[in-house]
């Protein structure tokens, strides 16, 4: 758009509308992985209390119930663990994924912008340097030495 002569105000539109449609496409995602988290250990606990049932139905025969307590209880911490070491992490990786991404496409919209202004090379590379956290450019300058 910028190459066939797009006004800079339309452009940086589109391009930051595209922005905020990833990020709520991303959003939707993560909500999902969150959710889970939170619905995970609740669902471990009902199988425990499904398994405690069984318990009880099997209480004429003590020496089956050890065994009948621990599958039940086996449940809870599947829940548990599935929340904390697969759903919400999943959420969390998401969401840290999708802001940097959209840090990548605003530096993208401003390198653009200051190209379709006819900025020099210099001063474009100096302004977008600007923008990417120290750390990273920093990365960046050894990459290219």
């Amino acid at each position: 758009m910028a190459v066939d002569g797009t006004d800079p105000e339309d452009l940086r539109t589109v391009l930051e509308a595209e922005i905020s449609a990833k990020k709520a496409e991303d959003k939707v995602a993560a909500k999902f992985f969150t959710a889970m988290g939170g619905y995970a250990p609740t669902i471990g606990i009902i199988g425990t209390v499904i398994g405690l049932i069984h318990v009880l139905e099997n209480l004429n025969q003590p020496d089956k119930l050890g065994e009948l307590i621990a599958a039940a209880f086996v449940a809870t911490l599947w829940g548990v663990l599935s929340a904390n070491v697969l759903w919400l992490p999943a959420g969390a990786k998401i969401v840290r994924t999708s802001d940097l991404q959209a840090a990548q496409m605003k530096l993208l919209v401003e390198g653009i912008s200051e190209i379709q202004a006819g900025t020099s090379p210099r001063t474009v590379r100096q302004k977008l340097t600007s923008l990417v956290p120290p750390s990273e450019a920093a990365a960046m300058a050894k990459a290219a030495a």
